[in-house]
């Protein structure tokens, strides 16, 4: 369900959603949604990638704080040099979603 927010824009981000509406032909409200909801994805993986590098949380939990796969977080700390701390819970989650797709 969607709900309604105010927010304050610079002029700048406006006329931008304003000439990628009119280029897509969509509302210029579907443009600031859709930027928000990518920008929203980055700071949940951005997130989930300090608390892990500080070692507050496993891989899964970074996982499904950034919303992703365990393999996607995986592959994530990989990218940005980070060493894998791989739990007995992170195999087992891996697992029950691995069973899931095949069933």
């Amino acid at each position: 369900m969607m709900k309604n927010v105010s927010i304050r824009l610079e002029k700048e981000y406006m006329e931008d959603a304003q000439k990628i509406a009119k280029l897509e032909k969509v509302d210029k409200s579907a443009v600031i949604r859709e930027a928000i909801e990518r920008g929203m994805a980055e700071v949940k993986l951005e997130a989930a990638l300090d608390l892990f590098s500080k070692e507050k949380i496993s891989t899964s939990e970074a996982s499904e704080i950034a919303g992703i796969s365990v393999g996607e977080m995986m592959d994530e700390i990989v990218k940005r040099g980070l060493r894998p701390n791989i739990t007995k819970e992170d195999v087992k989650d891996s697992l029950k979603n691995a069973l899931k797709l095949i069933k």
